[in-house]
């Protein structure tokens, strides 16, 4: 049976991916960290973590995920700036199959 997410919960997730999305976009100077696409963050009961997904091409996936994992200090920081929260969850970031394997299963369709 599948958990039920909490209000607060929800909205701290929607905070930290819309707060993700901007930092990736204006603050790292990274350009492959550029192209990084924000697909969603959930954050565990207590707060404390968040795992964000992501997606990014295939062939830079197995690059871009340690950059995001060895910067997650400075987005924790810079969420922590940004955010009123009392604690700001500590980021895990994981690559996100779905958008990719989404976009193969269009091209076989559309091949029949």
């Amino acid at each position: 049976m599948p958990e039920q997410v909490s209000f607060r919960a929800e909205r701290v997730n929607e905070l930290i991916k819309r707060e993700l999305i901007h930092l990736l976009s204006t603050g790292t100077k990274d350009p492959r960290l550029k192209e990084v696409i924000i697909t969603d963050v959930i954050v565990s009961r207590d707060l404390t973590s968040a795992k964000v997904f992501f997606s990014v091409d295939d062939e830079s996936h197995n690059k871009v995920a340690p950059l995001l994992n060895n910067a997650s200090s400075f987005f924790r920081k810079s969420l922590s700036k940004s955010l009123d929260l009392r604690h700001t969850p500590s980021l895990n970031f994981i690559f996100d199959t779905a958008p990719n394997t989404g976009a193969r299963m269009d091209d076989l369709l559309s091949k029949l």
